[in-house]
């Protein structure tokens, strides 16, 4: 027995201390129900702690036993931890971002702003995009993993495009707080679009280059704008805002002069093949719509100085439907414009996701187009391949 102070005996209450030796720590239990010893007091901090010996013995004492961990008394189902996705969402942070802007000062946005959109958002398309644009990365920059990293992309990617589907589905659920995920989705997808044949090709390559065929991220493009140009200006009044400016245009093109002046001559010089096609004054006006918008990209100096892959997407959003008409039926004026086009992704090829996709798009050109057409490819050619 302890004794009790003299307070404790002054104002005849129980004494603390001689109480203390009687009452064991949370979690400490005595050597036997019968022993009438006790366990000295012990630190819960000390793991190596262990009572006296009994007849020669040492009893093992559990963590739980010694309450170092707590013990729940809720019923819950452990949570599955998707290692694969854990991996991709720290790819994403640390190489991505860097591989979709070639702006510093809006990095951030895909590295920090982007995937709090993702981690708040309801349908879950933003977080399957990201994932599938960084499996798709990585199957770029490592050729050993790469057709597992390309089915783990394609598995994501799936899921975002029905996310997404299912979200502009209804025209009236887009508001907002959620049209800025849905932007974003959408570009992802594209970007996986424009990617995926070339890292296809990679691991089985075509044993000869295919007619051109419409590419499935160009209407992918067209289509989204459509249905989100109606809240374009929450969109770029947002949190996105800085990704979208510096389209200023100055003046004229400087060095595609001369070949914007070549497209506008196959569309008017009735000496050209199929003249009577431009005779259609519908038809060449979409003509010299598609041209002119195309010469206003080019004339974007700032933009293509700064390397603003949202070039990529201002000319197929701003073509109208009736070149876009004239394009899916192959016509050579407009293969023949859309090749001049893709001289802006060789402008934009230090993103390995635009690497590679001029010259596969000029390649199915060329083996699609009449003989007597393929003299007009003559600068697409020059930029893209060189010489």
């Amino acid at each position: 027995m302890h004794p009790s102070c003299g307070n404790c005996v002054k104002h005849a209450i129980e004494c603390d201390f001689s109480s203390a030796a009687r009452v064991l720590p949370a979690g400490i239990v005595s050597v036997s129900p019968s022993s009438s010893s006790e366990l000295p007091v012990s630190s819960p901090m000390t793991l190596d702690a262990s009572p006296p010996p009994r007849n020669g013995q040492h009893q093992i004492i559990t963590p739980h036993q010694h309450g170092f961990f707590p013990q729940s008394t809720i019923n819950t189902v452990s949570p599955v931890i998707n290692m694969t996705d854990m991996e991709l969402l720290h790819h994403w942070t640390l190489s991505v971002p860097s591989s979709l802007t070639g702006k510093d000062d809006v990095e951030f946005i895909w590295r920090d702003v982007i995937p709090r959109l993702a981690f708040r958002e309801s349908q879950g398309c933003l977080v399957h995009a990201i994932l599938a644009i960084s499996a798709l990365h990585l199957a770029f920059i490592e050729p050993n993993e790469r057709s597992q990293r390309m089915c783990i992309a394609a598995d994501h990617y799936g899921e975002a495009v029905r996310g997404v589907k299912d979200s502009v589905s209804v025209p009236a659920t887009i508001k907002k707080d959620n049209c800025e995920g849905l932007f974003v989705s959408s570009t992802l997808i594209v970007v996986y679009a424009i990617a995926n044949p070339l890292l296809t090709e990679k691991i089985s390559p075509p044993t000869e280059i295919p007619p051109w065929t419409m590419p499935a991220w160009l209407p992918l493009i067209r289509g989204v704008h459509s249905i989100l140009k109606a809240v374009w200006t929450w969109i770029e009044t947002g949190c996105l805002s800085p990704l979208l400016g510096g389209h200023t245009y100055i003046g004229d093109s400087a060095g595609e002069d001369e070949a914007m002046n070549a497209l506008f001559r196959i569309c008017t010089d009735k000496r050209e093949q199929d003249a009577d096609e431009i005779k259609d004054s519908a038809v060449s006006q979409a003509y010299f719509g598609a041209i002119h918008e195309l010469q206003k990209n080019f004339a974007n100096e700032i933009a293509l100085r700064r390397k603003m892959v949202s070039l990529i997407f201002i000319w197929p959003i701003s073509i109208s439907d009736a070149f876009f008409a004239l394009l899916q039926e192959r016509r050579p004026r407009a293969l023949i414009i859309f090749a001049h086009y893709c001289v802006l992704l060789k402008k934009l090829e230090g993103f390995w996701w635009v690497e590679g996709r001029a010259d596969y798009e000029l390649g199915r050109i060329e083996r699609t187009l009449p003989e007597p057409w393929r003299k007009w490819l003559e600068w697409p050619v020059k930029m893209i391949r060189g010489g």
